[in-house]
């Protein structure tokens, strides 16, 4: 029985990592066919990557009692409240954008 669950397991795997290959594959190629068109994209994603950049950069390497308890190191404790920031960073953009796209709405 256990045999049977670890030949599921590794086709699982197997065809985990051909679906990512393949999606990675097509997303690469679509994107170079039509640069043009992923502009938008790109730019999307490279803001993105600032915003987690500058996140890290300001967030604070604090260590403490609760944790040296958890085993938290300063480096990951820095990765951490860089998620955070740019999470929060993030959720204030989405809401002025909807904000910004509604009260140009009243004015159209």
């Amino acid at each position: 029985m256990d045999s049977a669950i670890d030949i599921g397991m590794y086709i699982f795997y197997i065809l985990l990592v051909v679906g990512i290959v393949g999606v990675l594959f097509f997303a690469i190629s679509q994107t170079f066919s039509d640069l043009k068109g992923t502009k938008g994209a790109l730019i999307g994603v490279a803001a993105l990557l600032v915003v987690f950049f500058l996140s890290y950069t300001i967030s604070p390497a604090s260590t403490g009692a609760f944790y040296d308890k958890m085993g938290i190191s300063p480096n990951l404790s820095k990765v951490i409240g860089g998620g955070l920031v740019a999470t929060y960073v993030i959720f204030a953009g989405a809401i002025i954008s909807i904000l910004y796209s509604s009260i140009i709405g009243w004015f159209k």
